[in-house]
C-alpha cells in the first residue's frame, strides 16, 4: 500500500492567493482591453462624423464653382446652407460665405473666396461641438480674354 503525503494547511492557502492574484491581473487586463476597445469606437465614430462634414462641404464648394441653375440657388437667398442629420441622428449645421478677392488693377468678382463651416455636437464632451472649415477659391476668365 502506498502512502500519500498529506498537504498542510500552508501549502492549500497559497494556492488560494495564487489563484486570487492571477484573478486580479486577469481583472485588470480584462479592464485595460475594455477600455481600448471604447476609445477606439469613440474615435471611430469621430472620425466618421469628420468624413460627413467633409464630405459635404466638398460638395457644397464642388457646387459652387459649377454655375447650374440648381447650384446658384443653393447660395443665391442665404449663408445658411441648413442643417441636416446622417444615418445615425447627428445634427449638422452648415454655413457658408463667400468674399471677392481684389488684386490691383483687375477686376474685383474674378476672384472669389468660399468658406464653409460645418458644426455638429462633439460626442467627447458634453455640451460641446466640433467644426470643419472648407476654403476653396475660383478664378473667372477675364472678358477681354473673349471666351
Amino acid at each position: 500500500m502506498a502512502v500519500k503525503p498529506r498537504q498542510n494547511r500552508s501549502q492549500a492557502a497559497f494556492t488560494v492567493l495564487e489563484a486570487l492574484f492571477a484573478s486580479g491581473t486577469l481583472a485588470l487586463g480584462l479592464l485595460g482591453s475594455f477600455q481600448l476597445s471604447t476609445a477606439s469606437m469613440a474615435a471611430n465614430l469621430s472620425q466618421r462624423n469628420l468624413d460627413f462634414a467633409s464630405g459635404w462641404a466638398q460638395d457644397l464648394a464642388e457646387c459652387w464653382q459649377v454655375p447650374s441653375a440648381f447650384c446658384i440657388s443653393q447660395f443665391h437667398n442665404s449663408q445658411n446652407a441648413g442643417t441636416f442629420s446622417n444615418e445615425s441622428g447627428i445634427q449638422f449645421e452648415t454655413k457658408w460665405s463667400a468674399t471677392t478677392l481684389s488684386t490691383r488693377g483687375t477686376d474685383a468678382s474674378l476672384l472669389q473666396s468660399l468658406q464653409v463651416t460645418v458644426t455638429w455636437p462633439s460626442q467627447d464632451k458634453l455640451n460641446s461641438t466640433q467644426e470643419l472649415v472648407w476654403k476653396v477659391r475660383r478664378a473667372s476668365t477675364p472678358n477681354w480674354a473673349g471666351l
